[in-house]
């Protein structure tokens, strides 16, 4: 490379470019790249239009560019072409700006080496249950968030795709409700304002995750909308008798002012142990209206993934404590414990203001 600006600082570099076109093919006006950077046919086309005398902002303008992208890419790729004995002129080549590119990209890329002491402390954090995001952003590793994913995919970590947190899989056929579906309670449209909008704790998302299909012991789990506190019991089974007692225990232990449900049977005599006034309904197979659970839900998945036949209320009390330790992206990577406590103390500090 040094050989080649050396060149072009001292010599004088010739090029001669030749464009082949089909015959009857014409280049379109306006072009859009998908990608930020620049291609080698959008390079082609800078070419072109630069020798057909079209100006930085018009190309700027036809690639959907800033001019000072035009501006830098054609001070970085002009090279001089001999035009007769002596006489030599400066052009763009689109063949040089893309060698120029490569070349800096490569020198870009900072390489990040995995010694022994690394890669342990990766996977004790990973044995952990957390994300390499938590990794980087609450435990202080410091790498790019891509790179333990580059390292984990191509096996650098003893590791492999379905050793990540979540495996992606394959999309699944949308199902739709009866035209004459009636919710048990309060719709979800009618939940008041200040709980979408997440303003204060105490507003719950419930809901069941089984741990196989046979009829046996499942998780009953609410979720706090704002501070994303978990409270996870161990129940019988999933019927509307064991949801009710176990959380007429829980009301006795935490405060709840509201109650997001879905329409499984489970939910359907909520109000026989809360207020019918402060449960609300998502609609069928809307899961997404309760986000914050769903998500959540992976967490606990994370310890105890589908199959699992036999479990404890200790293991279940440590997974609910896990849940609430773990930092957040949406908590300014605190965890819902240390929200909960801020919360708490901005209470206490606002009522002495206030007296």
């Amino acid at each position: 490379m040094k050989d080649h600006l050396g060149i072009r600082k001292h010599l004088c570099v010739i090029l001669v470019v030749h464009h082949k076109h089909k015959k009857g093919t014409e280049m379109q006006n306006h072009y859009t790249t998908k990608g930020k950077h620049l291609t080698i046919h959008s390079r082609r086309l800078i070419e072109r239009w630069k020798l057909e005398g079209k100006s930085n902002r018009e190309i700027a303008s036809l690639l959907g560019k800033a001019p000072q992208t035009i501006h830098n890419e054609i001070k970085r790729g002009t090279v001089l072409q001999c035009i007769g004995k002596g006489r030599f002129k400066k052009i763009y080549s689109a063949d040089y700006a893309q060698m120029v590119y490569k070349t800096n990209r490569k020198r870009s890329v900072k390489k990040s080496i995995l010694t022994k002491e690394l890669k342990q402390k990766i996977l004790h954090y990973h044995n952990q249950k957390l994300s390499p995001e938590m990794m980087v952003k609450a435990k202080g590793i410091t790498l790019e968030i891509s790179t333990i994913y580059y390292w984990i995919h191509h096996g650098k970590l003893g590791l492999n795709k379905q050793n990540l947190l979540y495996p992606r899989k394959g999309k699944t056929v949308k199902k739709q409700a009866g035209t004459n579906f009636k919710p048990a309670g309060k719709s979800i449209e009618q939940r008041p304002k200040a709980i979408n909008l997440r303003l204060e704790n105490g507003h719950y998302e419930i809901d069941t995750v089984l741990l196989t299909r046979a009829k046996n012991h499942c998780l009953l789990v609410l979720t706090d909308r704002r501070s994303r506190h978990q409270i996870i019991r161990l129940i019988p089974n999933k019927s509307a008798e064991s949801v009710n007692q176990a959380l007429k225990l829980i009301l006795k232990q935490h405060q709840i002012l509201s109650i997001t449900a879905d329409n499984g049977t489970e939910f359907n005599r909520l109000s026989d142990v809360f207020s019918r006034e402060h449960i609300y309904y998502a609609h069928p197979y809307a899961s997404w209206e309760r986000g914050t659970n769903e998500n959540h839900n992976r967490l606990i998945r994370r310890w105890l993934p589908k199959g699992t036949k036999k479990t404890t209320p200790k293991e279940v009390a440590f997974i609910e404590n896990w849940i609430n330790n773990y930092p957040k992206k949406c908590l300014d990577y605190k965890s819902p414990r240390e929200d909960c406590l801020l919360a708490n103390l901005n209470l206490k500090f606002s009522f002495f203001r206030i007296y």
